[in-house]
């Protein structure tokens, strides 16, 4: 049994041709236009980001500085908030906070002076000793003591705390007890580093008061 087929007309055939060569022809067009492109021309037609970074030095130190004694330390800073003085020794308004932490603190002098007195001999003038830095600020535990009713109660933050490890009365506190430890280790320093130069140098000591 024949079925009846309807004639296809001669203009649709050309119309599917006319569209394959369209899009044959836009992509052609669209890699040529991608090799071709200078890559000048890409970037200022298109979108792009930009990550920038700038720097400005601010200063230069030169240092002249000799570490004579690094100390390890271990410590508790203790931050309290405190209620009005009507109500201060109440303790459920009271706050504490407690850091222990560790550290390597540098302690030496500033350059020294050195004169020739006589044949090999040398004479150290010592300016006092200071604090030259730590090392190694850690915080190895944070411990609170909050009395239950003392969510009002002001207290410094964590790091006020922290900034406040090392202040001046700290410094002065370990150069004092250290005194003579410092005297020793300029004495053994500066000496041996003369004889390296002299092995027959004599070194003598003037010490600030």
């Amino acid at each position: 049994m024949k079925f009846l087929r309807k004639p296809i007309p001669l203009w649709s055939h050309f119309a599917v041709l006319g569209i394959v060569v369209l899009v044959l022809g836009a992509l052609i067009a669209g890699v040529a236009a991608g090799i071709l492109t200078p890559s000048w021309l890409v970037s200022a037609a298109g979108s792009r980001g930009v990550v920038k970074n700038e720097q400005v030095v601010t200063s230069i130190e030169k240092e002249e500085q000799t570490v004579l004694l690094a100390l390890g330390v271990q410590g508790i800073s203790e931050a309290k908030g405190i209620p009005p003085a009507i109500v201060a020794d109440f303790p459920l308004l009271q706050k504490a906070r407690f850091m222990q932490y560790s550290m390597s603190a540098k302690l030496g002098l500033d350059a020294v002076e050195v004169r020739a007195t006589a044949d090999h001999e040398f004479l150290v003038t010592v300016p006092p000793f200071t604090w030259i830095g730590a090392d190694g600020l850690r915080i190895e535990r944070v411990i609170g003591s909050d009395g239950v009713l003392s969510a009002f109660t002001t207290q410094p933050s964590e790091a006020e705390q922290f900034n406040a490890i090392i202040d001046e009365e700290l410094k002065e506190k370990y150069l004092a007890a250290n005194e003579p430890a410092l005297r020793d280790q300029t004495e053994y320093y500066f000496t041996k580093l003369a004889q390296s130069i002299d092995p027959d140098a004599v070194v003598s000591f003037k010490f600030a008061e």
